[in-house]
């Protein structure tokens, strides 16, 4: 995030911070948009975090799996997605904590490396469902204004 901000301040034409030091000085404009870019992504990121901690795996994966219906129309496979996305998940749960990440690349997949079959149960659509998802479309509107 310091380096997207000194980005930000050091690139963007403006009104020299410390006109004193000329080249070599941020501008006002780069350090107020990129404060801003800096405040949008941590607040995307807090928001991930508490969506990671509050909702269940396969609840998520579900609601990944709902989310990418319109894609469907471009020939993006959500079942392939959200099985993926749950193996990918589930491996990464079990998979043995190596000393150095090359052994853990190196190491063989154990004859049980996953389930045979996964699957994905539905949830019931709610009526707070459409309110959290239109306020997250306004949030995702407000963060990219």
């Amino acid at each position: 995030m310091v380096v997207l901000l000194l980005t930000y301040a050091y690139t963007m034409p403006g009104t020299s911070l410390w006109p004193s030091l000329e080249w070599a000085s941020p501008t006002w404009e780069g350090v107020r948009l990129g404060a801003l870019r800096v405040a949008r992504l941590a607040l995307m990121i807090a928001g991930l975090g508490i969506l990671l901690a509050t909702t269940v795996r396969p609840r998520l994966i579900y609601g990944l799996y709902g989310l990418a219906r319109p894609l469907v129309w471009l020939g993006f496979d959500r079942r392939a997605f959200a099985v993926r996305l749950g193996l990918t998940l589930d491996y990464v749960e079990h998979a043995p904590k190596p000393a150095r990440w090359l052994d853990a690349l190196r190491a063989p997949l154990p004859d049980d490396a996953g389930p045979d079959t996964y699957t994905l149960h539905t949830e019931r659509w709610q009526g707070c469902d459409s309110a959290v998802i239109l306020a997250g479309l306004l949030g995702v509107w407000i963060v990219l204004a």
